[in-house]
C-alpha cells in the first residue's frame, strides 16, 4: 500500500509542477540567421559560427497534351536542392557545395 502511495505521489508532483519547469534554455544554434552579405545575396550566417550557408532549389512539373501524344498520363517532375556553405579559416575560404538532382525531364 506504501508503494502505490509513492507513485500517486509522484503523479501528483508531475501533473501539479508547471510545464515551464520542464523547457530547455535554447541553444545557440537556435537563433534566427543573420544575413551574411559579404558572401552574396542568400547567404545567413549561422548562429554562434562564422559559417554563412545559402539553402536554394527548383521544382518544375508538366504534362504533355494535344492530338499527338500517345500516351495521355505522360508527365515530367524535376527537382533540385543546393546547399552552399563558406566559412573564414586561417588559409583562407572554405566553400563547400552540394547539389542534389532529382526526376525526369
Amino acid at each position: 500500500m506504501a508503494r502505490l502511495s509513492c507513485c500517486h505521489a509522484i503523479a501528483l508532483l508531475m501533473t501539479v509542477a508547471p510545464a515551464a519547469a520542464f523547457e530547455r534554455a535554447p541553444l545557440p544554434s537556435e537563433g534566427a540567421l543573420e544575413a551574411c552579405p559579404e558572401q552574396g545575396a542568400g547567404f545567413g550566417r549561422i548562429p554562434g559560427t562564422t559559417t554563412c550557408i545559402r539553402v536554394s532549389g527548383r521544382i518544375a512539373v508538366g504534362t504533355d497534351a494535344g492530338a499527338r501524344v500517345r500516351s495521355p498520363s505522360t508527365a515530367a517532375s524535376y527537382g533540385r536542392l543546393s546547399v552552399d556553405t563558406r566559412s573564414q579559416t586561417d588559409a583562407g575560404p572554405l566553400r563547400s557545395f552540394v547539389r542534389i538532382d532529382a526526376g525526369q525531364r
